[in-house]
């Protein structure tokens, strides 16, 4: 088979999966607006109480996603998806009776933060192996096309969650659990795959350090994990904590604001995505790691100046532009170089990179915002950020990463 004829085979697999990961994301973009909305703008909570309600919602995963990658790895990860998206379906509800009956405090936001937060740490490292078994044979570019779907779907995401504003917390709610429930349906029709190689099974404990072994003696996993740390830590901190807080201090905007902010984040992040499938990929997927994040730190340091608010919309979509070239060049680094034995806790601990740095960031920028304010408090990662690519820069193997050849020899 000529390999124009292979592109022109469907891959059915691959189509259930790339719908049922859409249907499971439109929820979480709905969730990324109405929870800070809920906290920020709806009980007219601190920044530092803002900061905590996020750090609740990545704590399960902190504390729980290599577990879900031992897991990922033991059972039938599209079963284990199906049964964590119907459960799903399930705390949305309860949140929408609470808000009809007026229920809705900090403490009850904090519990639907941290439930929501334990299902997604077993489902991620589910999906992030399954994602291979579907890919086919190049694996970046079905990274980018995941990750490009991730970003676009929770666009429309963050469009229903903005209704909040208007239409009630309920109502919202109440769709957050249906897209889910046709996530559940949309993945039961991915077609059951061959079990992988099986293999001997040892503790918990031992699995999980199997996987943390594997990270750390890999040149090139390793620096893409610490990168991604990184991000989590002053990235991802910045975009849940002080962008609100920035629409609502600065703009005096609402859910609508707060919607568009995240909105032109992702779009940034799709539109990168975009031209690096038009391009066919990198072949040195480190060095632009490297270079994208620099330019990432030079963008986000513009946040710190007396903007107009459309000068703040387009820098935050500019800030995206760099985003999508570190969400699917560190992913697809990690997926091309995980031994499919092991590949569910390796990805758990990218996540666990990624996520566990959320928590600390979000709540230490909390505290940022509460003493310098919002716009000053933005070059404390701007700061962090440039220390860590430095020291990559000179301490490992990343900017010498390519495309081909990727994976190494791990045994």
């Amino acid at each position: 088979m000529t390999a124009a004829t292979a592109a022109a085979v469907p891959n059915r697999p691959l189509q259930w999966y790339l719908a049922s990961t859409a249907f499971f994301l439109i929820p979480g973009g709905i969730q990324i607006v109405l929870f800070p909305w809920l906290v920020a703008v709806f009980l007219m909570e601190s920044p530092v109480r803002v900061g905590l309600a996020q750090m609740a919602q990545q704590l399960p995963m902190v504390l729980l996603i290599l577990w879900g990658g031992v897991i990922g790895d033991r059972v039938d990860q599209r079963r284990l998806l199906i049964g964590l998206q119907s459960a799903l379906v399930i705390p949305p509800l309860v949140m929408a009776v609470l808000v009809r009956a007026d229920l809705v405090v900090y403490q009850v936001l904090i519990v639907w933060a941290l439930i929501g937060g334990t299902f997604a740490a077993f489902a991620q490292p589910a999906r992030d192996a399954l994602l291979n078994r579907v890919a086919g044979s190049d694996i970046q570019r079905v990274v980018m096309l995941a990750v490009g779907v991730q970003f676009g779907v929770q666009i429309v995401g963050f469009g229903i969650g903005s209704t909040a504003e208007w239409l009630g917390a309920a109502p919202v709610l109440v769709m957050q659990a249906l897209i889910m429930l046709i996530a559940a349906v949309a993945t039961t029709r991915i077609p059951k795959l061959p079990p992988p190689a099986p293999r001997a099974r040892a503790s918990v404990l031992k699995e999980v350090s199997e996987g943390l072994a594997i990270v750390w003696r890999s040149e090139t996993i390793r620096p893409a994990v610490l990168q991604v740390a990184a991000v989590g830590v002053f990235f991802a901190g910045s975009y849940l904590v002080i962008l609100p807080l920035m629409v609502r201090d600065i703009y005096g905007g609402s859910a609508g604001g707060i919607a568009l902010v995240f909105a032109a984040n992702m779009l940034g992040t799709c539109t990168m995505i975009v031209m690096l499938m038009r391009y066919g990929g990198l072949e040195r997927p480190g060095r632009a790691l490297i270079l994208g994040s620099f330019v990432s730190i030079a963008i986000l340091s513009l946040l710190a100046l007396e903007l107009p608010e459309w000068g703040f919309y387009l820098v935050v979509y500019l800030w995206g532009l760099c985003g999508g070239i570190s969400m699917t060049m560190s992913r697809s680094i990690v997926q091309e170089a995980s031994p499919e034995s092991h590949r569910a806790r390796v990805m758990s601990v990218y996540s666990l990179g990624m996520m566990g740095g959320m928590p600390i960031g979000s709540l230490a920028l909390g505290f940022c915002v509460e003493l310098l304010g919002a716009r000053l408090a933005v070059l404390v990662p701007a700061t962090g950020m440039l220390c860590v690519v430095i020291l990559l820069i000179f301490r490992s193997r990343l900017w010498h990463v390519r495309r081909a050849g990727i994976a190494e020899n791990l045994a």
